[in-house]
Order: structure tokens, then sequence, then C-alpha cells
């Protein structure tokens, strides 16, 4: 989505993507306790749960001088995310968050610093999810390029032309959120839904970035099969609950981020200074 406003004009830093993000958190307080609820857990305690997780990490041991080395490039790449291209803190380059990325990962196969080998890497490694994701973000480029977002765009521009902001809102989270039901990823979702939704803004007179967060932030809280999240799909492989389980919780966690993103979040791009409603709203927010 930030390569996406960013080619059209709206530059969003990495700090300035925290600041419009942060009272999300409150949502998920939200969902933690409807969670809690549906399934009773409220006054559940697991007997020596803290005496075990201690002494697992007793058993751990101090440190290894890899795992310092680790810990430092972690810190090192996610500093050079902070202090990049557009940084108000301090520009200390001007690199793509992509580039960063690719040099700390190479980092990790510099011969003799780490004790893993290539094969242990192979096989713990989700190939088919860099491919979907990858395949994704590509995506996204060549519906830009092509017009075929805008086509789109104009396509489901006539079930929602003439509603109010909030109807608009509402109508175009319902639906994609169907849409999402058999994808896997949500960033692969959001990285084909965002041109979209971005390209419809002016259509319907609505502030193309405070749309398209709104509607595509929305879309990731997908809650109706464990397939459509990967932390999800990790849950899941516990067997400690079913699909149906899941779906019974997750309708109401979604209409919850739903009714989240209305009331809040755009009551929240506004005192921000880029209200949904109005599209001519100044630059930068």
């Amino acid at each position: 989505m930030i390569d996406l406003f960013g080619k059209s004009n709206f530059t969003i830093g990495y700090l300035d993507w925290a600041l419009l993000q942060f009272p999300y958190l409150g949502m998920f307080a939200l969902t933690q306790m409807w969670v809690r609820y549906h399934f009773k857990t409220g006054g559940v305690e697991i007997s020596g749960g803290h005496q075990r997780i201690r002494a697992m990490h007793r058993e751990l041991g101090p440190m290894t001088r890899s795992e310092w080395i680790l810990l430092i490039m972690f810190a090192v790449v996610a500093l050079m995310f902070v202090l990049g291209r557009g940084s108000p803190i301090y520009e200390m380059h001007r690199f793509q968050l992509g580039i960063i990325g690719l040099i700390g990962m190479l980092i990790l196969f510099i011969p003799g610093l780490f004790s893993f080998t290539w094969r242990q890497v192979q096989t713990n490694t989700m190939w088919g999810t860099f491919l979907l994701l990858g395949g994704a973000i590509t995506m996204t480029s060549a519906m830009t390029k092509s017009g075929l977002a805008k086509w789109f765009a104009d396509g489901i521009q006539g079930s929602v032309a003439g509603m109010p902001w909030w109807g608009v809102l509402l109508v175009l989270m319902l639906g994609t959120h169907v849409i999402r039901i058999g994808m896997l990823s949500n960033v692969a979702a959001i990285a084909m839904l965002a041109p979209i939704i971005f390209a419809m803004a002016p259509k319907l007179d609505l502030h193309p970035v405070a749309l398209t967060l709104l509607v595509c932030d929305t879309d990731t809280f997908a809650y109706i099969l464990p397939t459509q999240i990967t932390a999800a799909v990790i849950a899941y492989g516990t067997d400690k609950f079913s699909t149906t389980d899941y779906a019974k919780v997750g309708w109401l966690s979604i209409l919850i981020a739903i009714a989240y993103g209305i009331v809040v979040m755009a009551p929240w791009y506004a005192l921000l200074g880029i209200p949904v409603w109005n599209a001519k709203a100044p630059w930068p927010f």
C-alpha cells in the first residue's frame, strides 16, 4: 500500500504508518474479550505454567555467539528501516526497504557466521509462501499499470455510487471479506485489492489513502476460515479446535473489526487531517 500511495505522491514514512495504525490496538482488546467470552476461558488457569516457562528458559542456557550476532543483525535492519528515506528522526540512507531486507538475508548466509546449513534452511522454509507473496506483489504492479484495477473499480463503483461515506465503507468491507474467503495470504489479498480500492476513491469523491487504508486494513482481519491467515494455519495445526469453532468465533470478530474501522479509525484519520469523506484534504496529513 505504501508503494502504491508513493507513486501518486502520497508519501508515508515508517513512523507515519505507526501513527496512522496504532489505534487498532484497541480493536484487538475487544476481539480478545469476545474470544475469551465465547470459549469461556476467563477463569481458566494453567497450574504450574509460569514455573514451567522459567524452567524451559533455564534449559536454553546462555546465549551463544551466533544468537548474539543474529539479534544484533535484526536490530540493525530494524534501525535501517526506521532511518530510511523520509524518516522524521534522521535520514541515514535512501535505500528501498526491500534492499535493506535483502542485505540482511545475505548476511545470514556468510560462511562460518552461523552454524545452520543450507539443507536446514531449505527444509524449514515455506517456499510456497515466498512464491505466493512475490506473485501477488508483482500482480499489484501489473494491475495498476495495465489499467485492470481501474476497470474493476469502474465495475464496482455502480453498486456504491450515491451512498454516504460510511455506507461505501460498509459495503466494500463486507464485499472484500467475501472475496477473501478463498485466499490464504492476507498480504496477497491486499496486494490484489489495494489498487482497485485506490482507483475507486476519486470516482466516489473519497480520499484515496483513507479509503484504501480503512478497507484493506479491515480486510486483513479475516477470521472465517483458518486458511485465510498464515498465523491461523499454524494455530489450527495444534488440533485444539475445528474449522467450525474458528468460524463461530470469527464471524463476530470480523464485524467488530468492521465497526471499529468505521466508528474509530475513520474519525482518527480525520483528526490527523485525511478525512475519508474529503477527497481534497491537503497532504501530508
